[in-house]
């Protein structure tokens, strides 16, 4: 990853920020739960802590665009699996939602850099480096806000009836 766009130093101390957000939602979610039945936050909040600070064993100069795709897939699929076990909530709407968008974006760059090689920026790699950040901070702040700040759980709602109606009525 020796084309990214962001000076490394800088870089560096996002992934920091992002990591310590995931810690600090895991503690907070731990906290917060202790005298209540509902572990929901807690177990995504620790799935995430652990995908994100798994990067503290990688060399992440030297990490590709797909290792970055597989990482954010295999934190979805084990979103998706432990939703199997919790009650799903707004949380895991807002990790798989912004886990998607980075892992599209990764697949992009990579398709771009290592299928195309294009080594020179242009628009979509600008767009890569502000809304891989920008969903880094959405999935960190969901756990401390726990609003639907997106009407994601709304939009799900209004999408999901309006199948529903229009299976009814063909049926």
């Amino acid at each position: 990853m020796d084309n990214i766009l962001v000076n490394p130093a800088i870089s560096f101390y996002i992934g920091a920020f992002v990591q310590w957000g995931f810690l600090m939602a895991f503690l907070y979610s731990l906290v917060v739960s202790i005298n209540t039945p509902k572990k929901e936050a807690v177990w995504l909040s620790f799935v995430m802590s652990i995908s994100y600070s798994s990067s503290l064993f990688i060399d992440i100069q030297h990490i590709s665009y797909r290792q970055l795709f597989l990482f954010d897939i295999a934190t979805i699929l084990a979103i998706i699996i432990l939703r199997f076990f919790i009650i799903e909530n707004l949380i895991s709407i807002y990790l798989l939602l912004g886990l998607t968008i980075n892992s599209s974006l990764f697949l992009g760059m990579y398709i771009d850099v290592s299928v195309f090689n294009n080594y020179e920026p242009w628009w979509f790699w600008f767009f890569y480096s502000i809304v891989v950040n920008l969903a880094d901070f959405m999935m960190v702040a969901i756990f401390f806000i726990n609003k639907d700040f997106l009407a994601l759980a709304a939009i799900k709602k209004w999408f999901h009836n309006s199948i529903m109606k229009r299976n009814n009525s063909s049926g």
